[in-house]
């Protein structure tokens, strides 16, 4: 006979807890792919004159209002990133390593989990192959335990900042790792490592397909 679990006020608080983000993550997930299908003149940034018809911020208009600033959201800007990388496929290798991590800023700002994000795009009617997606190439950055390398590396792609979303690491410009740098987090088959970026002083997350040497 099956003995029943007792729940006790913290079980109903874990309860409440798991029902909070799955209904969070439910949130995101259609935020997520209504943003990425809108046709730019349809976003509210648009509308309000944030952003131009191909997505890119214009940055003479200042945000002043609460209803400007609704449409422009940290999440906007990420999601942003994305939709423009999406408008230039087909896809190179270098695009894909900007995809890759444009998705992982994606998955540590709202939480999803990698599975969820994966069938969002696929939604969005990619073709891509997950499993072998030719964006890790530069795996001689990494010891064998899979730590980054120390020294200073170029980044061959624009990187966005995980606190505001904005680009704030340019292509050509310089990260340095002072020490052997474990990875950060495993995502789409790729190791991602927080580093900092030399001109800004910021941290930024990258992995090694973002980087040259």
């Amino acid at each position: 006979m099956r003995t029943l679990k007792k729940y006790t006020t913290d079980n109903v608080e874990e309860l409440k807890e798991g029902v909070i983000s799955r209904a969070a993550d439910i949130f995101y997930a259609f935020r997520f792919l209504r943003l990425l299908t809108t046709p730019w003149e349809k976003m509210g940034a648009f509308k309000h004159g944030i952003i131009d018809k191909n997505g890119k911020r214009i940055k003479e208009k200042k945000l002043q209002f609460p209803h400007e600033k609704s449409v422009y959201t940290i999440f906007h800007k990420l999601v942003f990133s994305l939709k423009r990388l999406l408008n230039k496929l087909p896809f190179g290798k270098t695009k894909l390593a900007s995809y890759a991590t444009a998705l992982f800023l994606i998955k540590e700002h709202t939480n999803m989990s990698e599975k969820q994000i994966r069938k969002i795009m696929d939604k969005v009617e990619l073709d891509l192959d997950w499993d072998n997606l030719p964006i890790q190439e530069n795996n001689w950055f990494q010891a064998i335990n899979g730590n980054l390398n120390p020294g200073v590396y170029t980044l061959v792609n624009n990187i966005a900042s995980y606190e505001t979303g904005e680009t704030i690491a340019k292509a050509n410009t310089r990260i340095r790792v002072e020490e052997s740098t474990k990875p950060y987090s495993e995502f789409l088959g790729c190791s991602f490592f927080k580093v900092l970026h030399q001109k800004t002083g910021q941290e930024i997350f990258i992995h090694n397909g973002d980087i040259v040497r």
